[in-house]
């Protein structure tokens, strides 16, 4: 039985709704929405509250609610960075009706006059900054769901540190209403002094075709995008890895012994909403990945200090292991029990005992095993020659039984 509604409402408030959706709204015994639409409600007659602060309190007052006639009006489309998109994960279909209004993402692409499956959309309501790192391409067109007022000025700050002062910004502000506005100008212009600008407002970014030492999401990125302490899987190695690791949109990655997070962080940078858990035993590193994970774009990276097999059991189950440091027979065994379904393990060695292991391991449980040896041309004297990095040992092992 529907019991539960969630409906789209535009700029335009409660005049965008049907005159079936109102009837809804109306009939209804509980009414959340925003706090700006409380006022409109109650000359409507109808007697709302407002979201809950935290959010997530919400879930305990519809439950609460449960069966009774009950709309919920959230912004634009539900489902798109909306509130529908957490209740759908808590409350079954066949209890729930969703009306989507236009996203503010569809009119800022018709303002802008860009082809919705060229965009990219984020928001960084209530998130981390960096997240628009991770975007940032050459000719890339992005979307935004500002934050706030301030969301321009820190975006442009970001672009021109990233080498894309040039990149146009335009603020499209009360999209969709009588009140609707723009304002355009360059990052390196926004980054000093901005526009005064609504809070209420989709960020539309259009980057220069040109960003010298741009980093794209494959794996492999230069191992000058890392602060390590020589804890760091090379660029080469690093690729195969992740080739291996196969990143997948919302799967997770425990990344053990992760030294600089160089492979939890081109995992999250592979795949749309991606995670990954480092696990190392120096507080040191811990610190230096965090920090390398903010700059390239995935903030979301966590990092835990401890020793690979005492953390093991406060992890969430993993999709695909990587062991990095502190490789031992145990370990894998303890990884091994923990694995579902399709997971994925790749260990990588660089000691003839660490290979040995991996030889071992290979024979009583199968897999794949790699050596693979990677040499640099480097200058000798007026000429030049290959400089062969040591070789590393790779093991590939993917879980097909129950």
């Amino acid at each position: 039985m529907i019991w539960l509604d969630i409906i789209g409402i535009s700029e335009a408030g409660l005049d965008g709704l049907s005159a079936e959706q109102i009837t809804r709204i109306k009939n209804a015994k509980h009414v959340m929405t925003a706090q700006r639409w409380l006022d409109a409600l109650q000359k409507m007659g109808v007697a709302a509250e407002a979201w809950p602060s935290p959010f997530a309190d919400v879930y305990a007052r519809l439950e609460s609610w449960r069966g009774e006639a009950s709309v919920i009006l959230a912004t634009g489309d539900p489902l798109w960075y909306g509130a529908g998109s957490a209740l759908v994960k808590k409350f079954p279909m066949d209890e729930i009706r969703i009306d989507p209004a236009p996203s503010g993402f569809q009119l800022a692409a018709s303002r802008m006059g860009w082809i919705m499956d060229g965009v990219t959309t984020m928001t960084l309501h209530g998130r981390d900054i960096a997240l628009i790192r991770r975007e940032i391409m050459p000719s890339a067109r992005i979307l935004i769901l500002a934050d706030d007022a301030t969301t321009p000025q820190k975006t442009a700050a970001e672009l021109v540190a990233l080498g894309a002062g040039e990149a146009v910004l335009c603020a499209l502000q009360h999209i969709g209403g009588e009140a609707e506005a723009r304002a355009e100008g360059t990052a390196r212009i926004w980054a000093k002094k901005p526009p005064k600008i609504a809070d209420f407002h989709v960020l539309a970014v259009a980057c220069p075709a040109v960003i010298d030492g741009f980093l794209g999401r494959g794996a492999g990125l230069p191992d000058s995008a890392y602060r390590h302490d020589g804890q760091l899987t090379k660029a080469e190695v690093r690729a195969m890895t992740l080739a291996r690791l196969q990143p997948v949109a919302g799967q997770l990655l425990w990344d053990l012994g992760c030294g600089s997070g160089a492979v939890g962080i081109e995992w999250m940078r592979g795949a749309h909403q991606a995670r990954a858990i480092g696990v190392d035993c120096r507080a040191d590193r811990i610190k230096i990945a965090t920090a390398n994970a903010r700059n390239l774009g995935v903030p979301n990276w966590q990092g835990i200090e401890g020793d690979n097999r005492a953390v093991l059991g406060e992890l969430p189950p993993p999709d695909a292991v990587f062991i990095g440091g502190g490789l031992s027979r145990e370990l894998v065994e303890d990884v091994l029990a923990r694995l579902k379904q399709g997971a994925r393990l790749v260990a990588n060695a660089v000691t003839l005992e660490s290979e040995g292991l991996l030889i071992a391991l290979h024979q009583q449980y199968g897999g794949r095993l790699v050596r693979i040896a990677i040499s640099h041309a480097e200058p000798i004297g007026a000429y030049h020659g290959w400089r062969s990095a040591m070789p590393v040992t790779q093991w590939q092992w993917v879980k097909t039984d129950g």
